[in-house]
C-alpha cells in the first residue's frame, strides 16, 4: 500500500511539472502568419543582416505564441487540473496576455520593410495571396502595403486582384474587393468586368453589392450594363429593409442618368413603404437626388399632413434642400 501511494505521488508530481512546463514554456514558432503550405515568411521581408530585421523577426515569431500555447498537447489529467486550478488558470491567462504582439509595432516594421527593401513588396504580395481574407494578418499586411506609398505598390495590388476577378466563391470575392479598396483608379477591363459581375450576381449580398458598385464609375460601363444595374437596383430597393434600402438607393442614383433620378425618387415617395420614403428623403438631403419640382410637390403634401408618419422629416427636407417661395414656406409654418 505504501508503494502504491508512492507511485500516485510520483505521478502527481510528474503531471504538475508537465503543467508548469506547458504554462511557462510554450513551444516557440518559426513561422510568421501561419497558413497551410505557405512558401513565404513575413520575417524575411527585411534584410536579415540588418539589426532591425532581427527585432522584426522576433516580433513576428511572437505573433503565434498564443496559438502555440493553445495548441500545446496536454494530457487529459492535466487539462482537468488546468480547468479546476484557479492559480494555473491565472498564470495561463497572464502568459497569453503577455504573448500578444504589439500590432502597431508590427505594422511599422512591415511598412518600413516594404519601403526600404525592394524584395519586400513582392514577398508581401505573395503572402497576401495565401492568407485568408478574414485573417487579421491579411488586413495588417494589406494596410502596410497601402500606406507604404511606394510607386508600384498600387499596381502590385491591382495585379493580384486580377487573379480573383472571375472567381465566384465568397472568400475570393471579398479578397478581390479588399485588394481594390484603396485604388485611386481602376482601369483594367478585367477588374471593371469583375466588379460588374459581382454587382449583378443574384446571390451577392447587399453589402458586397454596394461595395462593388462603389468601386465602379458609371462611365466605365456600357449603357446596356448600366441599364441592367439600375433595373436590378430599383427592384432591390423596393424589397430591402431601411438601412439596406438607403445604401442601394444611393447607388441607384449614381448609375441613373440625371433626368431619371427625380422621376424614380418621386415614384418611390408615392408608392413605397415608409422605410423607402425615408431612404429617399435621406438621399435628397445628401445630394444624390436632385431637388426637383415634382419632389417638392409631393413633399409639401406630406409635410402639410400631420397624419403622415414622415410629415416632420418631409418638412425638414424642404427647409434644408429646396428653394421655397414665401407661399410655400407659409404653408409649412401653418402646421
Amino acid at each position: 500500500m505504501k508503494t502504491y501511494g508512492w507511485v500516485l505521488s510520483l505521478a502527481g508530481s510528474f503531471i504538475a511539472g508537465y503543467l508548469v512546463a506547458v504554462i511557462y514554456h510554450p513551444k516557440s514558432s518559426t513561422e510568421v502568419f501561419y497558413h497551410e503550405n505557405s512558401q513565404t515568411d513575413l520575417a524575411t521581408l527585411e534584410n536579415p543582416v540588418n539589426s532591425s530585421a532581427k527585432n522584426t523577426d522576433l516580433l513576428f515569431r511572437n505573433s503565434n505564441l498564443e496559438d502555440n500555447f493553445a495548441n500545446q498537447p496536454v494530457s487529459k489529467p492535466a487539462q482537468v487540473l488546468v480547468k479546476h486550478t484557479p492559480d494555473n488558470i491565472e498564470l495561463s491567462n497572464k502568459a497569453q496576455n503577455e504573448a500578444k504582439p504589439n500590432k502597431a509595432a508590427q505594422f511599422d516594421a512591415l511598412k518600413h520593410a516594404i519601403q526600404n527593401n525592394p524584395a519586400s513588396l513582392a514577398n508581401s504580395i505573395e503572402q497576401l495571396a495565401v492568407l485568408n481574407v478574414d485573417n487579421p494578418d491579411f488586413d495588417l499586411l494589406l494596410s502596410a502595403i497601402q500606406s507604404s506609398a511606394i510607386p508600384n505598390s498600387e499596381q502590385a495590388l491591382l495585379g493580384l486582384a486580377e487573379q480573383y476577378a472571375m472567381l465566384s466563391d465568397a472568400q475570393s470575392q471579398q479578397k478581390f474587393l479588399s485588394l481594390l479598396s484603396s485604388a485611386s483608379e481602376i482601369k483594367s477591363p478585367l477588374l471593371v468586368q469583375g466588379l460588374v459581375d459581382l454587382a449583378t450576381l443574384e446571390q451577392t449580398d447587399t453589402n458586397t453589392r454596394v461595395e462593388a458598385l462603389s468601386l465602379l464609375k458609371p462611365y466605365q460601363i456600357t449603357d446596356p450594363e448600366r441599364q441592367v444595374i439600375t433595373s436590378e437596383l430599383e427592384q432591390q430597393v423596393l424589397t430591402a429593409n431601411g438601412d439596406e434600402a438607403e445604401m442601394l438607393l444611393s447607388q441607384l442614383m449614381r448609375f441613373s442618368h440625371n433626368q431619371q433620378r427625380s422621376g424614380i425618387a418621386s415614384d418611390m415617395l408615392y408608392n413605397s413603404s415608409q422605410a423607402i420614403q425615408l431612404a429617399v428623403l435621406n438621399n435628397i438631403n445628401s445630394g444624390s437626388i436632385p431637388a426637383a419640382d415634382d419632389l417638392k410637390t409631393k413633399l409639401l403634401d406630406m409635410a402639410s399632413d400631420q397624419q403622415d408618419s414622415l410629415w416632420f422629416e418631409a418638412q425638414q427636407t424642404l427647409l434644408t434642400s429646396f428653394d421655397l417661395s414665401q407661399q410655400e414656406y407659409a404653408r409649412l409654418s401653418a402646421n
